[in-house]
């Protein structure tokens, strides 16, 4: 299933605040995240990708500062569908529904014991360096956003114990951070991470609801879910050109660029493409295409905005291609 860039961009913005110089990584195979296309979506295949790029050489505590720089803003209609519940009881089961929204890799559930409730989280890997970073960022993050959504739905936040599924730090000064952000009870060595609550918590109403909202945001949240399953199976080589592509806003990147952040030869990808009667100048031109006529379409940018957002220099040179393209220029077709 793909997944919306959001959670690529939340990660690498807390990886900036982290201190970690993730934008030269990112240029190393022509991504900008500042021209990234906050509407667009990724396949896991080409995310993945990315992420072994930006998480090279991270050490994987630094995932703890890294979530605490999530914020709630990305989650759209999901977080108005959760503030809009009567009942926590009911923000845990859309979160579950819904989870393939948020900007987790791993897997949501719910556990009960000894009166309590846990919101568990089954991290995608915790034995690679890389898998261990995302599950820190993930569940740090995740941490960050039952704080910050009891607070936006005018609640005080409840007593939470924090199960962790990482080996006890040694150093006292690290384990120190630890409790500092998820208090004295933490617990270490866990299967998976936990947010044990009382169970009486469940049964808290909650004042912003509003349940005209609630199914409004609940329609929302269902055809996002169907938007981002469409095309599940994995992605053909033109498939995966295109998505990367279709990320970018500004001028597209080179063919280099391309084939190193799917990490493929360069020479491989051309002949691969040339196999399949394509090319990747063709991908890239049918790409700037499409957007240019869902820009237009949008009618809220100039013809100067559009030129730009498609990496075109000057306004005269997107008038040209357009009317290469579609035998009018672009204030025509508007007409």
């Amino acid at each position: 299933m793909k997944r919306s860039i959001l959670s690529l961009m939340y990660l690498v913005q807390g990886m900036r605040k982290a201190g970690i110089d993730v934008d030269s990584k990112l240029e190393s195979i022509g991504l900008r995240v500042d021209a990234l296309d906050a509407t667009s979506v990724i396949h896991p295949s080409l995310e993945w990708d990315v992420l072994k790029v930006i998480g090279q050489d991270v050490p994987s505590e630094k995932g703890l500062f890294i979530g605490q720089h999530y914020a709630l803003a990305g989650y759209g209609p999901l977080l108005m569908l959760l503030v809009t519940c009567p009942t926590i009881r009911k923000v845990l089961d859309q979160g579950i529904r819904f989870q393939h929204l948020t900007h987790l890799t791993g897997r949501l559930g719910l556990e009960i014991a000894d009166h309590k409730i846990a919101l568990c989280y089954q991290p995608q890997d915790i034995h690679t360096e890389l898998g261990l970073l995302l599950a820190q960022s993930e569940i740090s993050g995740t941490y960050k956003f039952i704080r910050d959504l009891y607070k936006m739905m005018g609640l005080a936040s409840p007593q939470v114990r924090i199960d962790l599924p990482f080996k006890q730090p040694q150093d006292q000064e690290q384990l120190a951070v630890y409790h500092d952000y998820y208090g004295a009870q933490v617990k270490f060595d866990a299967p998976y991470a936990c947010f044990w609550f009382d169970e009486g918590v469940l049964d808290v109403k909650i004042p912003s609801a509003d349940p005209i909202t609630f199914r409004l945001y609940e329609s929302k949240c269902v055809s996002e879910l169907e938007r981002l399953k469409a095309d599940e199976d994995a992605p053909s080589l033109i498939q995966r050109v295109q998505d990367y592509l279709e990320l970018q806003t500004g001028a597209m990147p080179s063919m280099a660029e391309t084939a190193q952040a799917l990490n493929v030869p360069e020479r491989t990808l051309r002949h691969q493409l040339q196999q399949l009667d394509t090319s990747y100048k063709q991908i890239r031109e049918d790409i700037i295409k499409d957007k240019a006529l869902r820009l237009m379409e949008y009618k809220e940018y100039s013809i100067e905005m559009i030129a730009e957002l498609l990496g075109y220099s000057e306004p005269a040179a997107f008038n040209h291609a357009f009317k290469r393209w579609f035998g009018q220029s672009p204030r025509q077709y508007t007409k």
